[in-house]
């Protein structure tokens, strides 16, 4: 049996019609897979900057209870800053990459063992008292409060660097070996 023309053109059609519609669908898939990983991401760095700010916060009151001595409670603003961490950290678990939330993890625990022994001392300096041995331990507490002011901004550091580190833009390799030769140091003269 022979192809008639017209049968040749609807087939070719319809080919045609099926091939373009499955281009336009593999298409639609792949944008909207990329456009989720970059809403991803822009979440991803909006939640970042949110702990970094938090973090500064967090720091610049260690530094101030340094200075001054003044209540921790009075430095920190504890009901913003609790209910900023809760909706910082839910963000964090759903954004966040493993090594973030690992090392915000131990910045939480360095500022809460600033936080109870920042509130220990003052508990220690505020009575007044004429005993030497309670100077004595409010005057250990302040050594130690030192050497944790010390970790805690070391550990907020270090959360810095992995989110840096994360963030990190680098120029694909194809586009790397393809820049080389053009650049002025490459040139030899």
């Amino acid at each position: 049996m022979a192809l008639e023309p017209v049968e040749a053109t609807l087939i070719a059609a319809s080919v045609g019609s099926a091939t373009s519609t499955a281009a336009v669908l593999v298409t639609h898939l792949l944008t909207r897979a990329r456009d989720r990983g970059h809403k991803v991401w822009d979440r991803r760095m909006d939640t970042y900057k949110l702990l970094l700010r938090s973090r500064r916060d967090l720091a610049f009151a260690r530094r101030e209870f340094l200075n001054t001595g003044k209540n921790p409670a009075e430095l920190v603003k504890a009901d913003r800053e609790l209910k900023e961490s809760g909706l910082i950290a839910a963000e964090l678990e759903m954004f966040g990459s493993t090594a973030v939330n690992a090392v915000n993890m131990a910045a939480n625990i360095a500022f809460t063992q600033w936080a109870a022994a920042a509130s220990e001392w003052h508990k220690l300096n505020g009575r007044p008292s004429a005993d030497a041995e309670a100077h004595s331990k409010a005057d250990e507490k302040w050594e130690q409060i030192k050497s944790i002011t010390e970790t805690a901004d070391l550990v907020d550091n270090r959360l810095a660097e992995a989110i840096k580190t994360e963030a990190d833009f680098k120029v694909p390799f194809k586009l790397e070996r393809w820049r080389r030769p053009f650049r002025r140091d490459a040139i030899k003269r």
